[in-house]
């Protein structure tokens, strides 16, 4: 539509000038004519008024392009008449002048159809004033030929400055157009290369073209790694989809990577998809928070009922305790006092989950502790024929709840010797790394299921047919409060590890 409007703007102007051209023209062969008796007195008006007419005309047709023909007609129907009455070789040499003069519109059609009329004239009239034409010749002849010549030089200086201007405004467009688009490549290129965003471009074939620092750091593979391989070797196959989705890819390490990402197509100028251009998004951190965000209302809801429930069945359980306490012994007995010691257990838990009692903070020996509740669980792990490897000169200290972080340590430890049931080995490391103690508990039982991994530490959820649910979720709340973590994860070639992280002490407060 813009284009369509420039060009009638474009012919509109020319009609303008196309008139200013005829006036000029008639007045420079009116002079001559002043000179010359041969005309008559009754032909200068002739041209006078189709001028007046093409004006007249002009102001009523709203089309432009209408009167680009009429104009170019006119000036035609003029010099045909002029040769009817005065076939004189100047006159018939005028009649190339209007082929001339409509090229001004830089119009194929009305050039054309000046051409027609200009063939169809010289013809007519070199066979039928042949004689007239070619052998009337006088001297006065030179001041139209000069008159012409002033026409066409007018033309060509016009056209020279009209081709220069748009020579110089195609230059001017040429270097804009060139600096926008360096201006664009740059900031594409500051773009591509410094965004935090991971990019991969790829073709149809989904073959690497270009990745961005951002991918080679996330990922971990160089870019002359990745770049001319199958985009498919380094992450999953994605959807060939604009929406956004989430996704678990993985490291060159095969550290997991919670992952958004974003594909879009990079098309020809026919419109023909030619690659695809991926936006990845780091969202581990967000994936951590919404998780921390899931547990703490978890927390907050089971604490809240871990406290009715602890209060309106401890002391039902108190009375049944007591009642038992006068059976006479037998075997039933001693099954009722230990199922109702290990509901009072889980009474005991839901009060330390509902209600922490206050934290008694001191320095601690972590390899004493460590060793003490070793020997807590002796006898078991001699009876379940179970070795317990702890060989460990390190002594280093934390600041912390004696009894609490024991708690977290004889759950750790219980729940490794339940996975191994019956002959295996529990290995304990000790290490220090900067300000943070890392304590390993490896145990060599079954794996954990990964589907299940993730739900480890969850209220209620336990893969033991005896248990509550609760012991790992108070001890990794016990290491929160501590500015510590508890992780669980599979061992590659079989057995379970348990990684308690607590700050070193450094003799100052926490």
């Amino acid at each position: 539509m813009g284009v369509e409007a420039d060009i009638k703007s474009f012919i509109k102007k020319r009609n303008r000038l196309m008139i200013i051209v005829l006036w000029l023209s008639y007045a420079l062969t009116m002079a001559v004519f002043i000179f010359d008796p041969v005309y008559s007195s009754k032909w200068p008006p002739v041209g006078f008024s189709l001028l007046i007419g093409l004006m007249f005309v002009r102001k009523l047709l709203k089309n432009e392009y209408w009167m680009m023909y009429i104009i170019s007609f006119t000036m035609f129907f003029y010099l045909f008449v002029l040769n009817v009455e005065f076939p004189y070789l100047v006159n018939y040499i005028y009649i190339l002048l209007g082929i001339i003069i409509t090229s001004l519109y830089q119009h194929y059609g009305v050039t054309i159809f000046s051409g027609v009329l200009a063939i169809f004239s010289l013809t007519y009239f070199f066979y039928t004033s042949f004689e007239e034409i070619f052998t009337t010749v006088e001297p006065v002849d030179i001041a139209y030929i000069i008159a012409l010549s002033i026409i066409m030089m007018m033309f060509f200086l016009f056209h020279i400055k009209f081709t220069k201007s748009l020579w110089v405004k195609a230059r001017l467009g040429e270097k804009q157009a060139k600096e926008k688009l360096a201006s664009t490549e740059n900031y594409l290129d500051a773009f591509f290369t410094q965004t935090s965003e991971a990019i991969v471009v790829y073709d149809s074939n989904g073959k690497i073209i270009n990745v961005n620092e951002s991918f080679s750091s996330l990922y971990g593979w160089e870019y002359e790694e990745l770049v001319g391989h199958h985009i498919n070797e380094f992450i999953p196959p994605q959807w060939e989809a604009t929406s956004e989705l989430e996704m678990i890819h993985k490291s060159r390490e095969g550290k997991p990577l919670s992952v958004a990402i974003a594909i879009s197509y990079i098309k020809d100028t026919n419109g023909k998809v030619v690659a695809y251009l991926m936006m990845i998004w780091d969202i581990s951190e967000r994936k951590r928070t919404e998780a921390q965000l899931r547990q703490s209302e978890k927390l907050k809801v089971v604490g809240e009922l871990a406290a009715g429930i602890a209060h309106e069945i401890r002391n039902p359980i108190t009375v049944l305790s007591g009642f038992t306490q006068l059976m006479e012994n037998s075997h039933h007995k001693e099954m009722m006092q230990a199922e109702l010691k290990r509901m009072d257990g889980i009474v005991e838990e839901l009060l330390i989950l509902a209600k922490p009692r206050a934290a008694e903070l001191a320095p601690i020996s972590i390899k004493e502790l460590i060793e003490e509740v070793i020997l807590l669980f002796e006898s078991i792990c001699m009876t379940h024929k179970i070795n317990v490897n702890w060989n460990n000169n390190h002594t280093p200290l934390i600041y912390g709840d004696y009894n609490r972080l024991k708690q977290v340590l004889i759950n750790v430890f219980k729940n490794a010797i339940e996975a191994i049931e019956y002959k295996g080995c529990i290995e304990i490391t000790l290490s220090t790394i900067k300000d943070q103690v890392y304590i390993h508990i490896e145990n060599d039982g079954p794996p954990i299921p990964s589907e299940m991994l993730c739900e480890i530490g969850s209220p209620f959820y336990t893969t033991k047919e005896t248990g509550t649910g609760l012991g790992l979720m108070i001890s990794s709340s016990i290491m929160k409060e501590h500015e510590g973590s508890l992780s669980i994860k599979n061992r590659e070639e079989c057995g379970v590890v348990v990684t308690l992280t607590l700050p070193r002490h450094n003799g100052e407060r926490m």
